[in-house]
């Protein structure tokens, strides 16, 4: 599946990565599991990581549903979720912008996008340089 997510309690993060062409489906997919999912609360941080995407849906009626349909999950919950987004090219941008537009502080969402892992590790508070850094960093135990 071109798009994954992970849950990483112990920085109250979603991980979420895209790779290949971003659809609108796979998406609306992912959301769905995550949203079933027993380890999702709310007040999760979410990272998105674009750096891989090589297409994406142009379909912007249904990129539009897709926000919208993300927006009553998450305007449910009672705590803003903040949506960083780590997009590093031309493509992933465009797509970072699109989907950071479709979201409204009514939502509950604040959506930022960067293009430097070292900022997106910074601006969500985390001791890394990279997300393959945190990834790894999770992965260990602390005692």
């Amino acid at each position: 599946m071109p798009v994954t997510y992970q849950i990483l309690p112990r920085h109250n993060l979603v991980y979420v990565r895209y790779s290949g062409a971003m659809m609108v489906e796979d998406s609306l997919k992912a959301f769905d599991t995550y949203a079933r999912d027993p380890g999702a609360r709310p007040g999760q941080r979410h990272l998105v990581d674009l750096s891989r995407i090589t297409d994406m849906e142009r379909d912007f009626a249904r990129i539009m549903q897709l926000q919208a349909t993300k927006g009553a999950e998450l305007a449910m919950r009672e705590t803003e979720t903040l949506m960083v987004y780590f997009a590093n090219t031309p493509l992933s941008l465009r797509a970072a912008a699109l989907a950071k537009n479709g979201w409204s502080v009514s939502q509950g969402v604040i959506a930022v996008v960067f293009e430097r892992e070292d900022a997106v590790m910074s601006a969500l508070g985390l001791p890394c340089e990279t997300i393959d850094d945190m990834l790894q960093t999770d992965l260990r135990k602390i005692d």
